[in-house]
């Protein structure tokens, strides 16, 4: 699917310690996991035994943000606050923050890096207002649901045990940042529904179970690379070129949003509307935990977050960690949660609610 994986649309999910800024800038689309994010396997039934109340740090990175020992965690995330609400009573509620990060610092990120008047000829910054077609686009389509189609990427086979995890696995990160959202500036869903309606692999001998009762199992559609897909005509998404949805009627099975994309040769990811793309290695190694990074982290991009590396990528030095900054968290803090709320304050004119 060409126009899913363009991949100058391809961002890394996360960046190594020990790069600098200007290898960055020459590494795009390679970067490698920071040194020493080691993860363990977890084999028993999820329980989400908390260990410790925050993120395990290793070492600061060259801009001095932190780096947390483990991809997977099971500690929870921050609880969302309204802060100081400057809307007028009856109104949708609206808000400025009153700690964790400043108004001036999410204004910042507005007008630098995600804003319609960023400089797009750097493929960090992003102009949300151009695409209508990121994950809260799809929410509202969908009325508050996903549709995922799982990519098989894989030389290994896949269980039916292992596959029938995804679906919670993925809605509840998407209820993570979700969570930001509910009673917001009148956001209608208090949580997020995901479905997986999708299976595609170049065998269908590697999934290890015969019954749809997954989804609708797809062999021998690729894309350009040769990488097993959903088919085209089942991709559902928002033309903005022609300004309309995707006609999904010849699809055969049913319509998917997006591609959870497991990937065995990579030891990162990448995200945007699309969906993510990951490593298989660490969701397997982190598969019974509350909270895996990479999956978090790319599912913040197809809401429209990039990636915030270097200084020039930041308001400031002290700019708060976030699941969004490179291994400074594996869960959403409240810098996510407030720059999500002004991506809703920003486009909230598309939706009718």
């Amino acid at each position: 699917m060409k126009s899913i994986l363009n991949p100058q649309v391809l961002l890394t999910a996360l960046l190594t310690a020990s790069i600098s800024a200007a290898d960055n800038n020459a590494a795009v689309g390679t970067l490698k996991p920071a040194s020493g994010a080691t993860t363990k396997i977890n084999l028993k039934d999820p329980s989400f035994t908390t260990t410790s109340n925050a993120d395990i740090i290793t070492s600061m990175s060259v801009w001095g943000a932190p780096i947390v020992k483990d991809t997977g965690t099971n500690h929870t995330s921050a609880k969302p606050t309204f802060g100081k609400i400057t809307s007028k009573p009856g109104e949708c509620v609206v808000a400025s923050p009153t700690e964790y990060i400043s108004e001036k610092y999410l204004d910042w990120v507005w007008q630098n890096r995600i804003g319609p008047t960023v400089d797009t000829s750097d493929k960090a910054n992003w102009n949300v207002m151009a695409n209508k077609n990121y994950h809260m686009d799809k929410l509202v389509h969908n009325n508050g649901s996903i549709n995922y189609c799982v990519r098989w990427d894989a030389k290994n086979n896949l269980s039916k045990n292992i596959a029938s995890k995804f679906q919670a696995i993925l809605e509840r990160h998407f209820n993570a940042w979700n969570d930001w959202l509910v009673g917001y500036n009148c956001w209608p869903f208090t949580e997020v529904k995901v479905n997986m309606v999708g299976w595609a692999a170049k065998q269908t001998s590697q999934f290890e179970w015969a019954d749809q009762s997954l989804g609708k199992i797809y062999e021998g559609d690729f894309d350009s690379d040769g990488v097993p897909q959903c088919p085209d005509e089942c991709y559902r998404f928002y033309d903005n070129v022609n300004n309309v949805w995707s006609d999904t009627s010849a699809c055969k099975g049913e319509p998917f949003d997006m591609s959870f994309w497991l990937k065995d040769d990579i030891p990162y990811g990448f995200g945007y509307d699309w969906g993510q793309e990951v490593s298989l290695n660490d969701t397997m190694q982190n598969l019974y935990d509350r909270n895996i990074m990479f999956i978090g982290h790319e599912i913040g991009h197809g809401f429209g977050l990039p990636d915030f590396y270097g200084l020039e990528t930041k308001p400031a030095k002290d700019f708060p960690n976030a699941i969004m900054m490179a291994y400074s968290s594996t869960t959403i803090t409240p810098n996510d949660g407030w720059m999500l709320r002004r991506i809703l304050d920003h486009v909230r004119s598309r939706y009718n609610f």
